[in-house]
């Protein structure tokens, strides 16, 4: 199929302009461990930093040799964002094993309700600790939520249970994942196409699956903060072209609504198409959307995170992790790629640098 590329005008834009601050923030002390490259998703808090959208917190909580310390909270109606520092004793070092890694319950502590469960793909917790204290963990956990909070708790109470290892079982976790991935670059260098399965030794995943067992979780850790009614007044931008997109023969209309830290691509049509199973297996195939953002006179690039995917008959709505609406970007551009061999089947351009 030939790449139709549209350049989206006029559209409709709903709600108030993001403008950046004039000035932006750099972190202070409590929150510069956070804008770290060791931590996978950092950039976010860096966004947040950048644009004075965290609340500064420093409660502390202490319970049988752990204690645990909320740095920031960051606030949109789609994701949650917690800072915090957890140390355990010196002997022992933080670690996280699936299956249950480290776990995270948020809860409005008004109502009583819970806003996230202690799955591990209900709090995405990333971390890192200083050289050569792994008793410390610099921690961000990002809670995506696949409805907007329509009524923002005033006070919010979490729950933290941390694994980890004594110091000596994580210098052998640490040799052991060293070895596993020499193990798998070989037999990919031996098997480039991967025409056959690949699998650990039984002796390998022995050893791994002993650590496993060792990890010991902290005494649940309970803390409770108030919410700054500011950090929910954030402003959102919708966009809704007058075109559609082709899929499979079928038209497709789009809106994408821009909050500082979401956005939400929503895919609808007049068919009951989005549980048409056949429909489903063409579009994920072909047809995989993917957000790129031009900021001045930059390339494209991707800045967007998890995702969450929901689906009534007429419509698919994608809920992903961002941070780039208040950097005043140039462009937006919306590509749908076959899966196989990575080309774009349907592409969408939104010019903002008239907006």
């Amino acid at each position: 199929m030939t790449t139709a590329a549209l350049v989206l005008s006029p559209f409709a834009v709903t709600g108030q302009a993001l403008a950046a601050p004039v000035t932006a923030a750099k972190p202070s002390a409590a929150l510069a461990p956070f804008v770290n490259s060791g931590i996978q998703g950092y950039r976010q808090v860096e966004y947040a930093v950048k644009h004075n959208l965290v609340q500064p917190l420093n409660t502390v909580v202490k319970k049988d040799g752990y204690q645990l310390t909320m740095n920031g909270f960051i606030a949109d109606k789609y994701e949650l964002i917690v800072l915090f520092t957890a140390q355990a004793d010196t002997k022992r070092a933080f670690v996280f094993m699936p299956p249950k890694g480290h776990s995270l319950q948020l809860t409005d502590a008004v109502t009583g309700k819970v806003i996230s469960g202690k799955k591990m793909n209900e709090a995405n917790i990333q971390s890192t600790s200083p050289a050569k204290k792994n008793h410390i963990m610099y921690g961000i956990a990002k809670i995506p939520l696949s409805s907007p909070l329509t009524t923002p708790p005033k006070k919010v109470a979490a729950e933290f249970q941390l694994g980890t290892l004594t110091a000596i079982e994580l210098n052998q976790l640490q040799a052991l994942d060293a070895e596993m991935l020499a193990v798998a670059e070989k037999a990919h260098a031996n098997d480039p196409d991967q025409k056959s399965s690949f699998s650990w030794s039984p002796e390998l995943l022995k050893k791994y699956n002993t650590l496993k067992s060792n990890v010991k979780y902290s005494p649940v850790l309970k803390v409770a903060f108030d919410i700054n009614p500011k950090a929910w007044k954030q402003e959102t931008r919708t966009l809704a072209p007058e075109e559609t997109i082709d899929v499979a023969g079928h038209k497709i209309k789009v809106k994408l609504e821009l909050t500082p830290f979401t956005t939400v691509i929503t895919l609808s049509s007049d068919e009951a198409l989005f549980k048409n199973k056949e429909f489903l297996e063409i579009f994920n195939k072909d047809y995989s959307p993917s957000l790129l953002v031009k900021s001045g006179t930059g390339d494209y690039k991707t800045e967007e995170g998890t995702s969450i995917y929901t689906y009534t008959d007429h419509e698919m709505k994608i809920v992903t992790q961002s941070y780039f609406s208040l950097n005043k970007p140039q462009s937006l551009r919306l590509d749908f790629t076959n899966m196989k061999d990575r080309k774009i089947t349907q592409q969408l351009i939104i010019d903002l640098s008239k907006q």
